[in-house]
């Protein structure tokens, strides 16, 4: 039996991490994860799926509808931003922990107001909960999972996840139509990721990367530990470390530092890819229920057609849990960024309600399919040091072109139609594609600090040149 190494000086959390084998405790992981991600998407979903009966019970307007979306866009923002940053520095488990208990109370309050300056000011909140939730959340799968799993990882935790949206649909279309209060009690819903915290909070780890990135040497090798006699549980023995692995750089850094190491391209990027994705994600998800309704179709039909949408949605992550390991994925990103353009210019062609479902709900897996891509390459291009702050920030000015999309899509909405609409998501995805496929990295496949090495390595290269005190002490 290979020993547990339980001096870290010797070998990399990196290489400790790389060579255990897919187990059950890496299901727990899956599954602890998953059980923060349902609500974090049922929270995320909540208002699509009620505001078209906030607008026949509670006389919502579409701008009032726009005003919170984009109230919801801010939130978002500063979420991504500000949980990046904290995670960056106190560490992922403990920012994970309150944002839940934090976006949860709040859910739980939204679901008594009934007026539009309360949703705004609700849902900003609630946003800056759950996006910083998601961010922390992903970095934290990332760094736990090895460099062979870690795709299927990520696509297994949304595909899980997607089962809320979809079961808080059907239950939309149970409750919305039948009683005028039916809408509150989704946001009661969005509430009850509360009780799972205190199984996070008593078997989740705190990532081994970040504690070796800070300089938590005891810590470090206590997590590691712990995880290594987890696994052997479950396997006869761990295989040796595969050849020279990295340790994770040292220290938190903010993104002058990023830039100043080499990974302003990168950066650069992935937040283009965040805010065209975004930007169409948003554009057809947020706005499919209220386009619907404005189609004519009765508040029945509206959320019957959603649930199925939606429902149909979730395949989009379990195809993802087959290809995302297999090919790159900025590749796959680039190749559904061109399909979901084709499908948005093809709905505007759409005259029968069967067609307009059938290409709403194509869309709508591959909206869903592009989504654990997107969460897996965003953090594995930036190291250790970089990784939540460059993610977050990325993720948070996708947010940004939030907050102005749905004012955009409104105005196109009210002034050329729904074909209009389409016509935008259809021209952002395009773009979408062309950006992943020309300047998108190779990840799939390649452990975290191998994605960074050839970086780091020129960016110090870089650093001699400039500085000849570097130079002569090297």
């Amino acid at each position: 039996m290979t020993p547990i190494d339980s001096r870290p000086s010797r070998i990399s959390v990196a290489a400790r991490l790389e060579r255990l084998p897919p187990c059950r405790w890496h299901k727990t992981i899956l599954a602890l994860l998953i059980s923060a991600f349902i609500f974090e998407f049922i929270d995320l979903y909540t208002f699509a799926f009620t505001a078209p009966a906030l607008i026949q019970h509670e006389g919502f307007t579409v701008g009032d509808i726009a005003l919170v979306t984009s109230a919801t866009g801010v939130g978002t923002f500063l979420g991504a931003f500000g949980g990046g940053w904290v995670a960056d520095r106190i560490g992922r488990r403990p920012t994970l922990l309150v944002l839940i208990v934090g976006y949860s109370l709040l859910s739980i309050v939204n679901s008594a107001v009934s007026t539009p300056e309360s949703f705004v000011a609700l849902r900003f909140l609630t946003a800056i909960g759950f996006q910083g939730m998601n961010v922390v959340g992903v970095v934290l799968l990332v760094e736990l999972m090895p460099a062979s799993y870690r795709g299927r990882a990520q696509a297994w935790v949304i595909a899980c996840g997607g089962l809320g949206p979809a079961v808080l649909a059907w239950l939309a279309y149970a409750l919305v139509p039948t009683f005028e209060w039916g809408w509150r009690v989704l946001y009661l819903i969005g509430g009850l990721g509360i009780v799972f915290v205190v199984f996070l909070a008593r078997r989740l780890p705190e990532s081994p990367r970040w504690q070796e990135a800070a300089g938590k040497t005891a810590q470090t090798d206590e997590t590691m530990t712990g995880i290594e006699q987890a696994v052997l549980r479950h396997v006869s023995e761990l295989p040796p470390p595969t050849g020279e692995m990295p340790a994770s750089s040292g220290g938190t850094g903010g993104l002058r530092e990023l830039f100043r190491h080499g990974y302003g391209k990168r950066f650069v990027v992935v937040c283009v890819m965040w805010i065209l994705g975004v930007v169409g994600y948003f554009g057809f998800n947020y706005w499919v229920s209220t386009i619907l309704k404005l189609q004519g179709f009765s508040l029945q039909t509206t959320a019957m057609f959603t649930a199925i949408i939606t429902t149909v949605g979730v395949a989009g992550p379990a195809i993802a849990v087959a290809v995302a390991d297999r090919w790159h994925r900025k590749y796959l990103l680039a190749a559904v960024g061109v399909v979901q353009g084709l499908l948005c210019l093809l709905f505007t062609t759409a005259g029968s309600t069967t067609a307009i479902v059938v290409f709403a709900c194509l869309l709508s897996l591959l909206f869903q399919l592009s989504v654990p891509l997107t969460l897996t390459y965003s953090p594995e291009v930036f190291p250790t040091r970089f990784r939540s702050i460059g993610s977050g920030w990325a993720n948070s000015s996708s947010r940004i072109a939030n907050i102005f999309a749905p004012q955009v899509i409104a105005a196109l909405l009210l002034g050329f139609g729904i074909s209009a609409v389409f016509y935008f998501v259809a021209a952002v995805m395009f773009a979408f594609a062309l950006v992943m496929g020309i300047f998108g990295e190779r990840t799939t496949n390649v452990p975290l600090e191998k994605v960074n090495e050839n970086r780091r390595a020129s960016a110090d290269q870089a650093a001699k040149v400039l500085d000849p005190s570097r130079r002569e002490r090297t």
